[in-house]
């Protein structure tokens, strides 16, 4: 089902950045080829996050099509995921070691200021279970 309201705004913003400058096969330096952006949910607040994508552009390089995403974004969240690691951590906590149930562990991240409906700590809770 879509989002009824729309999401928060940030109140943070990142700049990542990979940490790769050249190309690994023919060590020419990688320019920027795209930015993306992501928004992300942790517990300090709502994150956009502003990724910055390399490629290298020696069209003879067999690297070329291959894009370098900042290696930091996993540090973040899982891939295509809205919700920080961290909320995930502590809905696993929550659950298997203080055996929450899910409308519980859905109060208490609203109460922390986590904008979320139900079924993703539903959903959350299964991911820490992978």
């Amino acid at each position: 089902m879509a989002r009824v309201t729309p999401r928060p705004e940030a109140t943070h913003n990142r700049i990542l950045i990979p940490l790769k400058e050249r190309c690994e096969q023919c060590d020419q330096p990688l320019s920027v080829s795209n930015h993306g952006h992501r928004s992300v949910a942790t517990l300090s607040g709502q994150w956009k996050l502003t990724l910055v994508i390399r490629q290298c552009i020696q069209p003879d390089c067999p690297n070329s099509h291959q894009h370098q995403r900042p290696e930091e974004e996993g540090r973040w969240a899982l891939p295509h995921g809205e919700f920080g690691l961290e909320v995930i951590a502590l809905i696993g906590q929550w659950r298997f070691r203080e055996h929450r149930s899910v409308p519980e562990m859905h109060q208490a991240l609203q109460a922390r200021g986590v904008s979320i409906v139900l079924r993703s700590v539903t959903h959350l809770m299964h991911r820490y279970e992978e």
